[in-house]
């Protein structure tokens, strides 16, 4: 007899979990269903009717059988190659966070430390032309067949609806009719969860998906850390407006006293977010569940936590926390060394993308940039720790299980201006000419790149009339 897996959240975190579960677990063995838990959102925060979804879910979109081009054409949605900041920075200048690589090591030293090694010879470097996801962003350019980093603006109720139809096929199930209430023993079980229409469901596992209402959750493991001293921004306000023209191939963040408003553009519309510290707008709290997982429920998207949303980390923090789940599968309902390894986990995933929102906060808008005038706000010691070691020596100290990699923190660093005081010593082995050729040869051979594609508009037009 097959066991239940019992998804909460008819949205798009549940039907996500649905499918990932259901594409990996045995069907003879486990049953996932999912049951609506009669609210409205999407489990992740509920920011935006668009999210961006980042690179890293492009295998397990494959895994499912969905091709970006398809999942595109059927969302209506777009592409981004990385995100544009404007009025970040303190001394004006722009700055843009492309996907996927930047430079190329030389002789095993990192390319921001070569980069180092030439401003000390007064040659001015910029990292981000060094990307081509950044370069083909600048020109416009994009092409579907080309190895090119980049997520995608999708609309949330359309991508909701693409992975609902691919955890069916899967084997997944939807529950005829909404949640009701549960039976939770003092320990966290849930023993039944029973629906509108009488029906009970004992499940193995449950998965709160309910957004930050988190309706299993909060009762199974109630304690919430709060990042507001942080995160100060707990207000959003979205707009959709109508736009003309081509959509360019990336995301726009633009500060905004304390806070920031991102425009997701898409085919005739430009879907505008802002977060801000107060005022009017949906309120949130950033911050998350001390314990996702504790008896036999496991909170996963906004129930496990919410950070504003800058970065899109909120799917890729879930798609790992699947992935931790499916490698720590529970043979009972109660698995307490299970649970332990996956709270670690998911405090550290959350945590480490805290902390590059934190991090760029600091290093591009500096005093304030917390709502705290007096700039007395104390970072934390992670942040601390990467951020004075980056400025002295352009290294980072990394820690377990943090979503962005130490090339990612390296080039936001740079793209906010903070340029380290030293370099690797081994690059002063190097001759300058060697270096100066290296950073010509790759950015020749970007631009090559660059000029082979079609103007996205093209790549666009393309793409809707197949």
């Amino acid at each position: 007899m097959s066991k239940t897996v019992a998804i909460l959240g008819a949205n798009l975190c549940g039907w996500m979990a649905a499918a990932a579960l259901a594409r990996r677990l045995p069907r003879d063995a486990y049953h996932v269903v999912v049951i609506d838990d009669g609210a409205s959102g999407d489990g992740l925060g509920d920011f935006a009717p668009v999210i961006a979804v980042p690179p890293a879910l492009g295998g397990f979109h494959a895994d499912l059988g969905i091709k970006t081009t398809a999942l595109v054409r059927a969302t209506g949605g777009g592409h981004a190659l990385g995100i544009a900041f404007g009025g970040w920075r303190k001394d004006g200048a722009a700055a843009f966070l492309s996907y996927g690589e930047t430079g190329a090591p030389l002789q095993g030293i990192a390319f921001h430390q070569l980069a180092g090694r030439l401003r000390k010879d007064g040659i001015p470097v910029r990292l981000a032309d060094y990307a081509l996801s950044a370069v083909a962003a600048q020109a416009g350019r994009f092409a579907f067949e080309a190895p090119i980093a980049h997520a995608l603006h999708l609309p949330v109720e359309r991508y909701t609806a693409v992975l609902r139809a691919a955890a069916l096929n899967f084997g997944a199930s939807c529950a005829n009719t909404p949640f009701a209430h549960s039976q939770i023993d003092a320990s966290g079980i849930v023993e039944t969860l029973t629906l509108t229409d009488d029906t009970d469901i004992a499940p193995l596992l449950v998965l709160d998906c309910s957004g930050s209402d988190a309706c299993i959750a909060s009762r199974t493991a109630p304690a919430f850390e709060d990042w507001s001293a942080w995160l100060p921004c707990d207000r959003t306000h979205t707009q959709t407006l109508s736009a003309a023209g081509a959509p360019p191939p990336y995301t726009q963040v633009d500060a905004q006293g304390s806070g920031w408003t991102t425009t997701w553009p898409l085919g005739g519309a430009d879907v505008r977010l802002t977060c801000a510290a107060g005022g009017e707008g949906t309120p949130f709290r950033a911050g998350r569940r001390v314990e996702a997982w504790r008896g036999n429920c496991i909170a996963l998207g906004a129930a496990a936590g919410l950070i504003e949303p800058l970065h899109p980390t909120a799917l890729t923090v879930l798609l790992r926390s699947l992935a931790q789940l499916i490698q720590l599968w529970p043979a009972d309902r109660r698995a307490p060394v299970e649970a332990k390894a996956f709270n670690r986990f998911t405090a550290n995933a959350m945590t480490g993308a805290r902390n590059f929102i934190i991090a760029q906060k600091a290093a591009g808008r500096g005093v304030g940039a917390f709502g705290d005038e007096s700039g007395d706000t104390m970072l934390p010691d992670a942040v601390e720790a990467k951020r004075t070691l980056f400025a002295a020596r352009g290294r980072l100290p990394m820690f377990d299980d943090e979503p962005f990699e130490e090339e990612d923190w390296a080039a936001m660093f740079d793209a906010m201006g903070l340029v380290p005081r030293r370099y690797d010593a081994r690059a002063d082995a190097l001759p300058l000419a060697t270096i100066q050729q290296h950073f010509a040869d790759h950015r020749a051979r970007i631009i090559a790149q660059v000029r082979a594609l079609p103007p996205y508009a093209h790549a666009m037009a393309e793409l809707a009339a197949a």
